[in-house]
């Protein structure tokens, strides 16, 4: 599974840091890997996540909404972003609670040291990272070099492995290289219509044409060898997944 990213926007610094450590033990404890940021201001906020390709990154933002982080979710959800918000505040406004409800909010959470305030944290934040987990996103980022694509999964066509640790994505956009192995991809993909068709290749289900005994033939025409080795399994899986 891919490293799950977490975002605090809370102008309260030091409570922030409280609760990114807190986070971070439920995470091991769940034997979830997660980095998280911190934002205390909402312009810096703002600047990020307007790029698809860092928003795309986000599994989940916990929300002060006081400070001027109020309004935040509806612009982020009115931008596309697909994530899970989560609101965690001393506030008891009911504008808030609007706020958090018309922006699908995974919940709302009152700040407290008290036993009664943590372990609802605890047991709601639990659940957020299951559910951030189970969330299926229909793209797929990948960075080279500060480069970052958003990629559309449907418009995949396969994944080639190359020397130096890098692998080159084939879709209908063009082409992209970036630094992973097959292998970690093959983890990544499983179960979202992918298929090992070689040890150099795997291939989107979807995009196949044609299968012979030695290579597939995609539906842009593009043909990718099939390793002896590999046969059997893609068949089985190609079979499971068009079920």
């Amino acid at each position: 599974m891919d490293k799950l990213r977490i975002v605090v926007c809370d102008t309260d610094a030091q409570e922030a840091e409280k609760y990114v450590q807190i986070c971070r033990d439920v995470c091991i404890a769940a034997n979830v890997q997660a980095e998280f940021k911190i934002y205390s201001t909402v312009n810096y906020f703002l600047f990020d996540i307007k790029d698809e390709a860092f928003s795309a990154l986000v599994s989940i933002i916990l929300i002060e909404p006081r400070g001027g982080f109020g309004e935040i979710p509806e612009i982020i959800r009115e931008s596309g972003y697909d994530g899970l918000i989560l609101y965690l505040s001393h506030s008891t406004s009911v504008s808030h609670y609007h706020q958090a409800f018309d922006s699908k909010a995974f919940n709302y959470l009152q700040k407290g040291s008290d036993d009664k305030s943590l372990s609802r944290f605890l047991r709601v934040f639990a659940d957020a990272l299951n559910a951030a987990k189970s969330l299926v996103r229909q793209y797929i980022v990948l960075s080279c070099a500060g480069e970052y694509r958003q990629i559309d999964i449907r418009d995949i066509f396969y994944f080639e492995g190359t020397m130096d640790h890098m692998v080159c994505v084939e879709y209908k956009g063009g082409s992209f290289h970036f630094p992973s192995t097959l292998q970690k991809m093959d983890s990544r993909l499983r179960d979202r219509g992918f298929v090992r068709t070689h040890r150099s290749f795997i291939v989107a289900i979807d995009a196949i044409h044609s299968i012979g005994s030695n290579e597939v033939i995609l539906n842009n025409g593009r043909k990718v060898p099939v390793g002896r080795s590999y046969l059997s399994s893609m068949k089985s899986t190609i079979e499971r997944w068009k079920l």
